[in-house]
C-alpha cells in the first residue's frame, strides 16, 4: 500500500537545461550550436557524461555540449544569479527544492512541449507545473553499511540500535538527506509534515547520542568504506556506484519500509545563448534510451515511464516494482517554504542534544 506524505505531489526538478527563447544567437537551431550545462560535479557529472552526452554529440554532431560541474545544487544557483543578466549557462541540473527557488526567482523558464515531446511520458511524480524543467532522475534514500556490520540492516531502526553508538553518520537538514530522514519517521509515527514534524523530531533527538557526524568530511560513503563509521544514510545512487567499486567493503541497504525520492530535474536558463539546441538537449536527456542508459550506468532511477533498463539495475533502485509502494510521497515545494523554521528546529532540538 503507498503510503503519502502529502496528497499530491508537486516535483520540481533537479537537473535544469538552459534557456528557451530570449536568446541572442540567432544562428541557434535544433540541430546546432553550443550549449553549456551547469550540474553536479564528481561521478554524476563522469556517468552523466558517458551515458547522455556522449551519445546525444555523436547522434547531434553539430551541437557541441561543455560541462560545468558544480558541488551541490546551492552552488549551481548562486552561479545562475550572478549571471542572471548575461547567461553563459542553457541547461541546470539540480535538486527540485532547489530548482524551486530558482523558478520563483525568474532563472529558469518553461519548455516547449512540441520541442520537448518526451516531457508527456515523464512520471507524474516528477512532471512540473507550468511545463518547466521535469525530472531527470530519481534517487532515493538508503542505508550504507560496512563489511563488518552484522546481520546486515534491513529497516532504518538499525540506526538506533545501541550496539552502534558513536559510529552513525546523518547529513543533517538543510541537507535533504537528514530532511528526508526526519519525514520518514514522522510519517512512521502518523504524522503530517505540512502540519508537525514533532514525531520525526522527537526520533532523531533520541538518535542524537549515536551519531558520530551532523556534517561528514569527508563524505559518509568514505567513513563508512574506511571502518571509521559503521551506518550512514545516503543517496542510492552514489551508494550502489561506490559499493561496487569498494570490492565489498560497502555495501548498500534499501530499507523494508519506506524512503523517499530525491529528485533532480532539468530545466532551461531563461535567456538562453542557445534555447533550440538547449531544449534538443534536454529532450534527448529525457527520452527512455537515455534514462534507460543512466539507469544501467549509475542506478538512478528512471523518470521516463517508457524507459527499459536491465532488470539487475532497476533491482537496485527503490523504482523497483517490488518496492515502489514504498517511497513516500513528498510535495518538496512545501518542503522548500519550511527549510528556514526546520532548520531552527534542528539546531535548537536535534543538534544541541548531540
Amino acid at each position: 500500500m503507498n503510503k503519502k506524505l502529502f496528497g499530491t505531489t508537486s516535483v520540481l526538478a533537479l537537473v535544469a537545461i538552459a534557456g528557451c527563447g530570449g536568446g541572442t544567437d540567432t544562428q541557434d537551431s535544433a540541430d546546432a550550436g553550443s550549449i553549456v550545462i551547469q550540474g553536479y560535479s564528481g561521478v554524476f557529472q563522469d556517468n552523466f557524461q558517458k551515458a547522455v552526452i556522449d551519445p546525444f554529440t555523436k547522434k547531434f554532431p553539430d551541437i557541441k555540449v561543455t560541462y560545468n560541474g558544480m558541488g551541490n545544487s546551492a552552488d549551481n544557483l548562486a552561479s545562475l544569479r550572478s549571471a542572471k543578466s548575461a547567461p553563459e549557462a542553457d541547461v541546470a541540473i539540480m535538486d527540485l527544492s532547489v530548482s524551486d527557488t530558482a523558478n520563483k526567482s525568474d532563472l529558469f523558464q518553461p519548455l516547449d512541449p512540441a520541442k520537448v515531446p518526451n516531457m508527456k511520458d515523464i512520471d507524474k511524480r516528477g512532471q512540473v507545473d507550468g511545463n518547466y524543467g521535469p525530472a531527470v532522475t530519481f534517487d532515493s534514500l538508503v542505508l550504507i553499511y560496512n563489511d563488518k556490520v552484522n546481520p546486515a540492516p534491513t529497516k532504518w531502526e538499525s540506526l538506533w540500535d545501541p550496539k552502534y553508538k558513536g559510529r552513525i553518520v546523518v547529513p543533517s537538514h538543510p541537507d535533504i538527506q537528514g530532511t528526508g530522514l526526519m519525514l520518514i519517521e514522522n510519517a512512521k509515527a502518523g504524522g503530517d509534515y505540512s502540519n508537525s514534524v514533532d514525531p520525526g523530531v522527537k526520533r532523531l533527538q533520541d538518535l542524537a547520542p549515536s551519531v558520530q557526524t551532523w556534517a561528514p568530511q569527508p563524505d559518509q560513503y568514505t567513513l563508512v568504506q574506511s571502518g571509521t563509521a559503521d551506518l550512514a544514510i545516503a543517496w542510492n545512487a552514489r551508494a550502489q556506484f561506490y559499493a561496487d567499486e569498494s570490492k565489498g567493503k560497502m555495501k548498500v541497504a534499501i530499507p523494508d519500509d519506506e524512503t523517499i525520492f530525491q529528485i533532480n530535474t532539468i530545466n532551461l536558463v531563461k535567456n538562453s545563448p542557445s534555447p533550440e539546441a538547449a531544449q534538443t538537449f534536454i529532450n534527448y536527456a529525457l527520452g527512455p534510451e537515455s534514462q534507460a542508459t543512466f539507469t544501467d550506468t549509475m542506478y538512478y532511477a528512471p523518470t521516463n515511464t517508457k524507459a527499459k533498463p536491465s532488470n539487475a539495475a532497476l533491482g537496485r533502485t527503490a523504482a523497483d516494482p517490488k518496492k515502489i509502494d514504498k517511497v513516500l510521497d513528498v510535495d518538496w515545494t512545501v518542503v522548500a517554504q519550511k527549510r528556514d523554521d526546520w532548520t531552527q528546529i534542528w539546531r535548537r532540538q536535534i543538534l544541541a542534544d548531540s
